[in-house]
């Protein structure tokens, strides 16, 4: 008698768990597709060169010195900035575009000619 009670109470729960298990995903994903909105992420790029010109809002970085390659980078509040800028001071940059506009979202000094 007691083992037949085991076995019963076991096939109860083989018998929910599936199910609930199953059930759980589907009504997430069903709820999540029809009220989640759709966002696209902007692409981030990198780049690494050396300051030209900086100042509150604007950073120039010439990616060879003498190339003639410069990039004008957007820099806002929301700009993650390690390091002092300076002009001649080596950065990593990593931005979005947007508009045609380079936005920096973070500017990484890694060598600070004004110190040597």
């Amino acid at each position: 008698m007691k083992n037949l009670r085991s076995t019963a109470i076991a096939v109860a729960w083989l018998t929910v768990l599936p199910a609930v298990a199953f059930a759980t995903p589907a009504a997430q994903t069903t709820h999540s597709k029809s009220t989640a909105p759709k966002t696209k992420h902007a692409a981030t790029h990198a780049m690494k060169g050396v300051i030209k010109t900086v100042d509150d809002k604007t950073l120039v970085v010439a990616q060879k010195p003498g190339s003639g390659h410069e990039m004008t980078f957007v820099i806002d509040p929301s700009t993650e900035k390690v390091g002092t800028m300076n002009v001649g001071s080596t950065v990593d940059v990593r931005y979005r575009t947007e508009a045609k506009r380079h936005i920096a979202t973070a500017v990484t000094v890694v060598n600070d000619k004004a110190k040597t």
